[in-house]
């Protein structure tokens, strides 16, 4: 869930680990604000495209479960073509309902979102072998990398972390919510 808001993990494992993998301007590194807001973490990020244009874009965690994010292959739908959820299961489980068959998403014809799918050296996730896993990480192999709990006291959080350190703060505030017999966000 914290990966919504990293908006540094694009360019860097999307671009620089993987090679682009969305269009050649997401491997640009942004220029990012985070926010805190009544549901969660926003942030804004601005890259100069190669035209001098700019491309301004929008991504949003709301507790407990709902991201919001634009697609990185610049989608021709708007600002924001898909929403997900983020289903905990248990304390190392968990099931993310977007970009296939449980999302709620702007399309033009039907298959649309299954079209939208990531390749990675021409295929899809599941048809990659181990050692092309190996070589063009993405998401899952960096989240499970960290083990089924990360430990957080391991890590070495700077600036770019930004909007990590922003939801824990706020995830915490609505844990003391709860236990204080308030309603959280």
């Amino acid at each position: 869930f914290e990966n919504v808001v990293d908006s540094f993990h694009v360019p860097i494992l999307h671009g620089v680990f993987s090679g682009p993998q969305f269009v050649p301007a997401m491997a640009q590194m942004p220029q990012v604000e985070w926010s805190v807001t009544e549901r969660g973490v926003r942030v804004e990020s601005w890259r100069t495209l190669d035209d001098g244009k700019r491309l301004r874009r929008v991504t949003e965690a709301a507790l407990p479960t709902l991201r919001v994010v634009p697609s990185p292959r610049l989608g021709r739908s708007g600002v924001v073509e898909s929403i997900g959820w983020v289903l905990p299961i248990d304390d190392t489980h968990f099931r993310i309902f977007s970009f296939r068959i449980y999302v709620a998403g702007r399309v033009r014809q039907a298959g649309d979102i299954g079209r939208m799918r990531s390749k990675m050296n021409g295929k899809f996730w599941w048809e990659l072998s181990e050692a092309e896993h190996r070589d063009f990480p993405g998401d899952y192999e960096a989240q499970v990398s960290q083990g089924p709990i990360a430990s957080h006291s391991a890590e070495h959080l700077r600036t770019s972390d930004r909007g990590v350190a922003l939801l824990r703060r706020f995830l915490r505030e609505q844990l003391r919510r709860v236990a204080a017999g308030e309603d959280p966000a």
